[in-house]
C-alpha cells in the first residue's frame, strides 16, 4: 500500500491548509479529507444534526461522508486522481464553513 498526501491550495476558516489523503492499494485509491472538517468544526461546537449537514453538502460534489465524519470517495487507477482529490477538499472546506455557520 502507498500513501500521499495532497496539498489543495486551499485553507480552512482557522487558515491552516486543506490537505487531502490518497491510500494506493492495487488499483484502488481512497482519496479523503481523514474527518479533517468535522473535527475542526466540533472542537468548535457544531449542531447535533452535524451528519444530516455534511450528507448535504458532499452530495453536491458527488462525494461520500462516514459516520466519522470522514469525506471521501474511492476512485481506481485511471481516472484524474488529483481532479477527484481537489474536489474532495473543495467540499471539505464548504463543509467545515457550513457546520461552523449552522454551530
Amino acid at each position: 500500500m502507498s500513501e500521499r498526501v495532497f496539498d489543495s491550495g486551499l485553507v480552512y476558516s482557522d487558515g491552516e491548509p486543506v490537505v487531502v489523503r490518497m491510500r494506493q492499494r492495487g488499483r484502488r485509491i481512497d482519496i479523503d479529507d481523514d474527518g479533517a472538517a468535522v473535527a475542526r468544526a466540533r472542537a468548535i461546537g457544531t449542531t447535533a444534526h452535524w451528519l444530516d449537514v455534511a450528507q448535504r453538502v458532499v452530495a453536491e460534489d458527488n462525494l461520500n461522508v462516514n459516520r466519522r465524519g470522514v469525506v471521501f470517495v474511492p476512485a481506481v487507477e485511471g481516472r484524474d486522481i488529483d481532479a477527484l482529490a481537489a474536489r474532495v477538499a473543495r467540499s471539505s472546506r464548504a463543509l467545515e464553513a457550513e457546520l461552523l455557520a449552522e454551530g
